[in-house]
């Protein structure tokens, strides 16, 4: 999901607590779901997941998981994905649950991010966010 392009960011996530969060999203790009996974972000930085304008990609959810290395999460999240403990892009076979644990990697909680018809989003991670 790491895609060159343009120099401006399409998906960004800003980190504006003093917490070292891993940052993990999920998206479908080409007809393929995928999460991907970790970024490092440490306190009052940001990343840039997703460098491709979000419009040329089609791309109008993106979701997200973020958390601790005590596992605390940033967000509330509703949908169920697979990560990895280590760096990851897990592809979902389509029409299948994702059985994360049968292949070996964990279920996460991801929280959706509509971005609307923009070609450029920013997620914030500030301090007083976590449920």
């Amino acid at each position: 999901m790491a895609h060159g392009g343009q120099a401006e960011a399409a998906f960004r996530v800003c980190n504006q607590s003093v917490t070292l969060y891993n940052v993990a999203i999920g998206a479908e790009i080409d007809k393929k779901f995928a999460t991907e996974g970790w970024w490092t972000l440490p306190g009052n930085t940001c990343v840039t997941p997703i460098k491709e304008d979000l419009t040329d990609l089609k791309l109008r959810y993106v979701y997200i998981y973020a958390t601790t290395a005590t596992g605390d999460s940033a967000f509330e999240g509703n949908w169920d994905m697979c990560v990895d403990t280590k760096r990851f892009k897990i592809e979902k076979v389509q029409d299948q649950p994702w059985d994360c644990w049968v292949r070996g990697l964990v279920q996460a909680k991801f929280k959706e991010v509509d971005t609307g018809d923009t070609g450029s989003w920013t997620v914030f991670i500030r301090p007083d966010d976590k449920p």
